[in-house]
């Protein structure tokens, strides 16, 4: 089964995004801030970070730049989620940042899922969630 490391906004509760992910098949970890993530990164590798832009410590972006300088052998993409930060100016940050993708919320289930296949597709990961 693969892992998603889900890193989420303070303002909102995980609960949906994250029974979604499930049912879809995946097992997610979700954490608040991005030293519980960096903390986890050093316990084993996702397949997958998600991470808001509003998440407690380090911004979204700003964790996506460290884990792309600390870790940049890692193996697994990362994608930026935002409510309200809906300029292209904060897509372009979050891919300088290392990030695959900048996912607008809300979206549909059948397009948010289709989007983290992608990007794990891309950075060379299998698509099926069992796997």
């Amino acid at each position: 089964m693969k892992t998603i490391y889900m890193v989420h906004d303070l303002q909102e509760s995980p609960a949906a995004r994250q029974n979604l992910l499930e049912m879809a098949g995946y097992r997610v970890r979700v954490m608040q801030s991005s030293r519980d993530l960096f903390v986890s990164l050093k316990e084993e590798e996702p397949q997958l970070v998600l991470t808001d832009v509003l998440i407690e410590g380090k911004n979204g972006f700003e964790t996506a730049r460290e884990m792309h300088t600390k870790l940049p052998a890692r193996s697994f993409p990362i994608v930026i989620t935002s409510r309200i930060y809906r300029a292209r100016q904060f897509r372009d940050e979050a891919l300088r940042s290392g990030a695959q993708d900048y996912l607008l919320l809300p979206m549909k289930p059948d397009a948010f899922l289709g989007r983290l296949a992608r990007a794990m597709q891309q950075h060379g990961e299998s698509v099926d969630a069992a796997a």
